[in-house]
């Protein structure tokens, strides 16, 4: 009795099975080639992201470098007034003298 339960669910499972597989699977193709675009489309944009975050650590990367650079020329600077002060206090002093 029990094998015949089993086997009865069984058959009706597979009947089930076989008319959802012969049912129309234009709408769910339609879907398919839907989300597939929506995927191509959201790539593309991702990829256009990445280029774009690359661009913008290059001009960082430029900043920094540029900053870098007016640090050391501010700090040159900084040492040859003191220099020029050093060299003007000299020549006041041996001047009242």
């Amino acid at each position: 009795m029990l094998n015949k339960n089993l086997l009865k669910k069984s058959l009706i499972i597979t009947f089930a099975l076989g008319l959802t597989a012969c049912s129309n699977t234009e709408g769910l193709e339609a879907n398919v080639t839907d989300l597939t675009n929506k995927v191509d489309s959201l790539s593309n944009q991702v990829n256009a992201l990445n280029g774009d975050i690359a661009e913008l650590k290059a001009q960082q990367q430029a900043v920094a470098e540029d900053a870098k650079a007016a640090k050391m020329a501010a700090e040159q600077a900084a040492m040859d007034a003191q220099k020029a002060n050093e060299r003007i206090d000299n020549v006041v002093a041996t001047y009242k003298k």
